[in-house]
């Protein structure tokens, strides 16, 4: 049974948010206008879509309450969540929303998802493969960087496997090379280990050809812990393998990895 602030979120939304490259603000105001529309019985998200293209109208502070910081007191944060999304558009990226606007007293906003959107939010009785995270916003509003809502989707909704694991939303040709953005994914990790409950090992991918990173692995860790000696930690890796455990990350040595490569858990064999 889902929790009252959980909304499903299918993984074609997760990864248009992905690929949108939104600012914290971005991320939290298109969270809290889908949990607004998918916790209200006399809305539906369908008719957003061609050809009703309804609008819909919630309060500021509806959605700060819904994902703002805790404790927020102005609209700072619907303010830059609105200018994350009108720059979005204005450089033709993945559209989130087709209208969005502030009334004139600023108490209220109204919105419309995009038709893309609406077809990504739905899912697809005939796709057994489909993925779906059930996201709860009161965990949106307890995180303070952008990484950090990317982690915690990506690890929710790969939680429930035997073999839970998902692929960094990340990539050099995007932003910048593992190098440079690696301390700040570590970071988001310790943060999701501590909310979540969870461990998780992550073990960055080398292209052949440029000898750089080219994806990063995370294989996460429950307590009891399904993964068989030889499979959660590699036997070899071109770049460091780290650990995040109980909210602490670290680098292992070659040495070390070497001897864990039968343990079953980050933590212990």
């Amino acid at each position: 049974m889902s929790k009252l602030s959980e909304y499903l979120c299918t993984e074609r939304v997760v990864t248009r948010l992905e690929k949108a490259d939104l600012s914290l603000d971005g991320l939290r105001l298109a969270h809290g206008c889908h949990f607004y529309v998918d916790s209200r019985r006399e809305l539906n998200i369908q008719n957003m879509a061609a050809p009703k293209r309804a609008n819909f109208t919630v309060r500021c502070s509806t959605l700060l309450a819904i994902t703002g910081s805790p404790g927020a007191k102005d609209y700072d944060m619907i303010a830059r969540g609105m200018k994350a999304h009108t720059n979005l558009q204005a450089q033709g990226g993945t559209a989130i929303f087709d209208f969005l606007k502030r009334r004139e007293d600023g108490r209220k906003i109204t919105f419309r998802f995009s038709d893309g959107y609406v077809r990504d939010s739905l899912r697809r009785s005939n796709d057994r493969t489909s993925k779906f995270a059930m996201i709860d916003v009161d965990t949106i509003g307890r995180l303070s960087t952008p990484k950090q809502i990317l982690f915690y989707t990506r690890a929710v909704m790969a939680q429930a496997s035997t073999f839970p694991m998902f692929t960094l939303p990340w990539s050099a040709e995007r932003t910048a090379p593992w190098r440079d953005v690696k301390r700040s994914w570590l970071s988001a990790a310790e943060r999701l280990s501590k909310l979540l409950g969870q461990d998780y090992l992550l073990e960055p991918m080398v292209d052949a050809e440029t000898d750089e990173v080219s994806r990063v692995k995370v294989k996460i860790v429950k307590k009891v812990s399904a993964w068989g000696p030889e499979k959660l930690f590699p036997r070899q890796a071109d770049q460091s393998v780290c650990t995040v455990i109980s909210g602490k990350a670290r680098s292992l040595s070659k040495s070390e990895l070497q001897e864990r490569r039968k343990w079953t858990r980050a933590d212990s064999p």
